[in-house]
């Protein structure tokens, strides 16, 4: 049974690789293992079979997105906020819209940020979330994109702003 499931893999991987959009400044190897539900699952697998498998199963066009369009976000505390917004962006829209809520609360402890400076993060989310909801293209959408906007948003925020308050987001 292992020896399928990694001839699947590897068949996958391969798959992608041979494909030249997909060369960007990480290879697909190491985006199926460091990036996506597999990655948060299996941060520190030391075989990356297991981490491979959960992605090309579960989330290949996420895994590609993150990898490909931040691949900074597939390690770290950076990585699992990240990892988080994407797998709830709905929960994080609704929570980021009215101010407060538990994947909020989960997204600034993971991130590390001080009590005092929360509420004002949270405040510049919503103004950013306001912005992108007010512009047109945001109807048409996916919710990886809109995932992917909140992200940058809030990194950008983070750093401009609340890096003294949060843990470095690298």
């Amino acid at each position: 049974m292992k020896k399928t499931l990694t001839f699947v893999a590897a068949a996958a991987i391969a798959t992608l690789s041979s494909n030249t959009a997909f060369a960007q400044s990480k290879d697909i190897g190491d985006i199926f293992t460091d990036c996506g539900l597999g990655g948060a699952i299996f941060p520190d697998a030391e075989e990356p079979i297991a981490p491979v498998l959960v992605n090309i199963l579960v989330s290949s066009a996420t895994v590609l997105t993150q990898g490909l369009l931040l691949p900074d976000s597939c390690s770290g505390g950076s990585g699992v906020s990240a990892r988080m917004m994407h797998a709830a962006y709905p929960q994080f829209e609704n929570e980021v819209a009215i101010g407060e809520g538990e994947y909020l609360t989960a997204l600034m402890d993971v991130m590390e940020c001080d009590a005092e400076v929360r509420t004002s993060l949270i405040e510049d989310m919503r103004t950013s979330l306001g912005a992108t909801v007010a512009d047109a293209n945001y109807a048409t959408m996916d919710q990886s994109d809109k995932a992917r906007e909140m992200y940058v948003d809030m990194y950008t925020t983070v750093n401009a702003k609340y890096a003294h308050a949060c843990a470095p987001i690298e």
